[in-house]
Order: structure tokens, then C-alpha cells, then sequence
């Protein structure tokens, strides 16, 4: 049996990325789920996949490229990773500071892309969330109690 994995690790956060273009930010999103075996390699083609039928903008800057519903046994353990581009990226028409890569399994998918909205429900908590420096801003946004992803 594989040891439960944290969903969220302070090395997943990574701030102050320069701006790149929508599928290196998904690459690099998917390849963090990867390096870190929260998903198999084949994870990156169902998050693109995913990203070709739906867009995975939320809004208030902020996309969350998962992979299709339907491919579970891509998935070791459930984990986000969050990618900032303080000075933003084109995603789909908008401009996006937050890329949160998200891999969940069994049950725990929707109940995260649930709790990662209810993170950045606060419009000034979502502009911070786009500039901010302190990695443990970012960790205790999307961990505190009642939040956490």
C-alpha cells in the first residue's frame, strides 16, 4: 500500500515564475504532479485533454488544469501544486497569476477544485495570492482550517 502523500508540500508552490505561455505553464504544473509521483507521466495528456474540451479558468486569475474524470488509475495520491506568474499569463482570453495543477483521487477531485474556489473567494485573498512572496501566505491560504485542500 502506498503511504498517503501530503496533498499540498511547500516544495510545490513555486512564486515569482516568469511568465510563459498557457501549455508550459500546464507542462510544468504536470510535471511537478509527476516528479513529486503524485501521477503517472500519462497524467500530462489527460490534463491537456482536459484543457481541449473545457478551460480550466476559474476566474480572479486563477486556472486549475486537472486531468479527465475518467482516467483515475493515473493517479497515485491526491496533491495540487501551485505555479504564480506575478506578471501573468494569456490562459484562454484572460489573464491568469495562479496555475494550481490538481490530481485527485477517488472522491477527493471535486471536493478540491471545492475548496481551491473557496480559497480565492476574497477578491483582496486572490490579488494577494497573485503577488505575494511569502510561500506560507500562499501554504496557510489553501491549508487552513475549514480550507484545506
Amino acid at each position: 500500500m502506498l503511504k498517503r502523500k501530503p496533498i499540498l508540500a511547500k516544495m510545490n508552490i513555486l512564486l515569482g515564475l516568469p511568465s510563459v505561455n498557457k501549455d508550459e505553464a500546464i507542462t510544468h504544473a504536470g510535471e511537478l504532479l509527476i516528479n513529486d509521483g503524485y501521477v503517472r507521466k500519462e497524467y500530462l495528456d489527460e490534463m491537456f485533454g482536459r484543457e481541449s474540451v473545457i478551460s480550466t479558468y476559474i476566474g480572479k486569475g486563477v486556472a486549475i488544469p486537472h486531468g479527465i474524470t475518467d482516467n483515475k488509475k493515473l493517479i497515485r495520491h491526491s496533491g495540487i501544486v501551485i505555479l504564480q506568474y506575478p506578471k501573468g499569463i494569456e490562459y484562454n482570453g484572460h489573464i491568469c497569476y495562479l496555475v494550481i495543477g490538481v490530481a485527485g483521487k477517488y472522491n477527493d477531485h471535486l471536493r478540491m477544485l471545492a475548496k481551491i474556489a473557496q480559497s480565492i473567494t476574497k477578491d483582496d485573498v486572490a490579488k494577494e495570492l497573485h503577488q505575494t512572496t511569502d510561500m506560507d501566505f500562499v501554504y496557510k491560504t489553501f491549508t487552513k482550517r475549514g480550507n484545506n485542500v
